[in-house]
């Protein structure tokens, strides 16, 4: 959970220009290194959007990809977004 946290803290700056709604409960789906190295990778990671939690908004699931290297810093490869899920379908990321 720490992890997680963390690596959403470094990441989310580069998320929020991608989505601008507040998220909630994120989640590192995958982590995989570039040609073996561990300091360059490719993170998978979701959440979920922090206004449905308290009600008047449906639950959308935010996914992304982004790669994270250190000549290149943070570049998000891909958002993508789960309209209208299900409350019981957002419990896997909570």
């Amino acid at each position: 959970m720490v992890l997680e946290e963390t690596l959403y803290t470094r990441y989310f700056f580069y998320l929020e220009k991608a989505y601008s709604d507040l998220i909630m409960c994120p989640k590192i789906d995958k982590i995989e290194g570039i040609d073996g190295d561990t300091r360059r990778n490719i993170a998978h990671a979701s959440a979920i959007n922090y206004s449905a939690h308290h009600g008047g908004a449906p639950y959308d699931r935010i996914h992304m990809t982004l790669m994270d290297t250190p000549e290149n810093g943070v570049k998000i490869n891909k958002v993508t977004i789960e309209k209208v899920i299900l409350e019981k379908e957002s419990a896997y990321t909570m």
